[in-house]
C-alpha cells in the first residue's frame, strides 16, 4: 500500500521529506505528490488530478493532508468515494473554513472562506475512511482554530502549540502517524 503526502497553501513539499522517510522505512512506499498548492487553482480542480494519480494505483493506499491538502483529499474522495483508501491523516485542514482565507482572492482560499458553498457541499458528504486529524485551538491560520477539529476523525488530536506549521516539525506526531498508518495495513493484511 502506497502512501501519499499532500502539503498545504504554499508550503515547500520537500519539507515533508522527514515524515515521508518515515513512513517509507515504518509503513510502506510513500510519495509526496506535488501540485498546485499555489490557491489558484480550485480545490476540485486539484481533487480530480489527485483522482486521476490514485487511479494509476494497482492497490489501495493511505493519505496524509496538511491544511488545504486535506481539504484536496476530502474532495477527492467526494468525487470518487470508491477509491481504495486504506486510512488518512488529515493535519490541520479547515474543515469549516478559516477567515484567513477571506483575505486572499485565490480561487481555492474562496472555496476555503467558512460558509462556502464548496464546504457545504463537502461536509454533506458521508466519511467512512479511519481518519486521523489534528487541530489547534490557537491556530494562526485556520481561524477559528476549532475550524480544524473534524468530529468524523476516528482519532482526533488536539495541539496546544499555536502554529500551524506543528504537523510539519512533530517527531512525535510523525511517529503517531506512521503507527496509525501501520495499523491499518495489518488490520487489511497488506
Amino acid at each position: 500500500m502506497t502512501t501519499f503526502i499532500l502539503d498545504g497553501i504554499w508550503g515547500g513539499h520537500t519539507r515533508w521529506e522527514p515524515l515521508r522517510v518515515r513512513l517509507a522505512r515504518e509503513v510502506g512506499p510513500t510519495r509526496i505528490w506535488p501540485y498546485d498548492n499555489s490557491g489558484r487553482t480550485s480545490l476540485t480542480t486539484l481533487a480530480a488530478r489527485l483522482v486521476d494519480e490514485l487511479e494509476r494505483c494497482e492497490s489501495g493506499f493511505h493519505l496524509v493532508g496538511y491544511s488545504m491538502g486535506g481539504i484536496v483529499i476530502r474532495e477527492a474522495i467526494r468525487q470518487r468515494a470508491d477509491l481504495p483508501v486504506g486510512r488518512a491523516a488529515l493535519l490541520h485542514s479547515p474543515h469549516a473554513g478559516s477567515w484567513a482565507a477571506a483575505a486572499m482572492p485565490f480561487v481555492a482560499c474562496q472555496e476555503m472562506r467558512p460558509g462556502s458553498r464548496f464546504l457545504a457541499r463537502l461536509n454533506a458528504c458521508d466519511w467512512t475512511i479511519p481518519t486521523f486529524a489534528t487541530w489547534c485551538p490557537g491556530d494562526l491560520m485556520i481561524i477559528p482554530g476549532h475550524s480544524a477539529r473534524w468530529e468524523r476523525a476516528t482519532i482526533l488530536r488536539e495541539c496546544r502549540l499555536p502554529a500551524h506549521a506543528w504537523p510539519v516539525f512533530s517527531r512525535r506526531l510523525h511517529r503517531e502517524i506512521a503507527e496509525f498508518l501501520r495499523d491499518g495495513a495489518a488490520e487489511t493484511g497488506t
